[in-house]
């Protein structure tokens, strides 16, 4: 494979997220390149910023026609809908592409987001595995599961002291993770907690690193992305999607990060879980059981450390970056599928007309006037959309811009 375009949201040193933390998909860059010797990598949510709509796609066909671009690998953040879907049709068409994609969370995001976008896709590489790709073959795609990748010197074993019990890193208001940690804190475990709504907030890349290779025991919760909560750290609305996807149990890359550090983790069972790690030592069903494995592995550190290591060498094994895409990239080879006729609804305009005026306000707090034209075109062209999610854009964006004019970091 060669003359390959990767599109995707980088956050390593970038600037327009947290350039103190690392992301998966900067892990998909390093696999990628590895293993490609023509390829460009960019980080399509800095160009649309730096560029507006119109200048965002006009550089994208631009790299397209000068580079005699074949593969368009397109990474979509979880929540994101920077992208027309009619600009990828005309790609497509014009270009002779060949689109792959692959996205976070397709349990919670494919039906309000990733199957309009996955009709133009000649491959689709989801990150967890979907029992025999059906939800996929209903939709005549072709699906090939990555699973969440990363590169390995960004999740060293530090060897550091163990000086926290129990840690759990993530949003603790998704689902019944409240209820988990206020029983076992309520039954005398100290657990310390990092991430959204908790008192020690969001921690960046090498803090996380370093709490997972302090703590006894990691946790890890499989209850999905849903959550009516906005990360104003992250740019994350979660508030897209459905109240019933709280009950859908899925694979959590958390759980790879903290065994490729060689640190101990507990996680709730669930069949994405079992895809990653099918290991009993390490799963829970009920916080019951989770107090009872808890009690019994902070007394038995010599079975903490083993299977630590054990989860470690698969982990390097399997979910490694530069690893795995060697193994997939031969099994893309090129095609274009013809399509004369996308569908797209009212489901989809609402999200993605929503999630646009987050460009919107940024471009109008920042003054770029003739970029806020453009959205407010798109907005009037489609006339839909979800006035929860705007409030959250321009509280975001308001924020930013004042931490612009006072001269705070994000």
């Amino acid at each position: 494979m060669n003359n390959v375009l990767f599109l995707s949201r980088f956050s390593n040193g970038n600037i327009n997220s947290r350039p103190d933390t690392y992301t998966i998909w900067d892990s998909y860059k390093y696999g990628l390149e590895a293993n490609i010797e023509n390829i460009i990598c960019e980080d399509y949510y800095d160009i649309y910023f730096s560029r507006g709509k119109k200048g965002f796609e006009n550089h994208i066909e631009k790299l397209v026609s000068i580079n005699n671009i074949k593969f368009l690998f397109i990474g979509f953040a979880a929540e994101d809908f920077t992208f027309d879907v009619g600009f990828l049709l005309y790609l497509k068409q014009k270009y002779k592409l060949c689109m792959i994609h692959t996205s976070q969370d397709p349990e919670t995001f494919f039906e309000c987001r990733d199957r309009y976008y996955n009709q133009l896709a000649d491959y689709v590489l989801p990150f967890t595995s979907i029992k025999n790709n059906c939800i996929y073959e209903l939709y005549n795609i072709t699906a090939i599961t990555l699973y969440s990748l990363y590169n390995k010197d960004m999740f060293q074993d530090k060897k550091l002291k163990k000086t926290i019990d129990v840690s759990f890193i993530g949003n603790v208001n998704k689902a019944n993770r409240k209820e988990y940690i206020n029983y076992l804190q309520d039954n005398g475990i100290a657990v310390q907690i990092y991430g959204p709504g908790s008192e020690n907030g969001f921690v960046s890349h090498m803090e996380m690193i370093d709490i997972f290779n302090k703590s006894k025991i990691n946790l890890n919760f499989t209850d999905s992305a849903l959550s009516t909560y906005f990360d104003f750290n992250t740019n994350t609305n979660f508030t897209i999607g459905t109240y019933i996807n709280s009950r859908i149990q899925q694979a959590k890359g958390r759980l790879i990060e903290i065994s490729l550090t060689n640190s101990f983790v507990l996680s709730q069972d669930g069949d994405g879980t079992r895809k990653l790690f099918d290991d009993d030592r390490i799963i829970f069903k009920t916080k019951e059981e989770l107090l009872k494995k808890i009690n019994y592995y902070l007394e038995n550190s010599h079975e903490r450390d083993t299977i630590a290591f054990d989860l470690y060498t698969q982990a390097l094994e399997k979910y490694e970056a530069k690893n795995r895409f060697k193994e997939i990239l031969p099994q893309l080879r090129y095609k274009s599928k013809s399509i004369n006729k996308i569908y797209i609804d009212k489901t989809f305009f609402k999200d993605y007309t929503s999630y646009h005026f987050l460009f919107l306000f940024n471009f109008l707090f920042k003054k770029k006037f003739n970029f806020v034209w453009q959205e407010l075109k798109l907005a009037y062209q489609y006339r839909i959309f979800d006035t929860q999610t705007i409030y959250f854009h321009f509280r975001q964006q308001l924020n930013y811009a004042y931490k612009r004019y006072k001269g705070i970091k994000k």
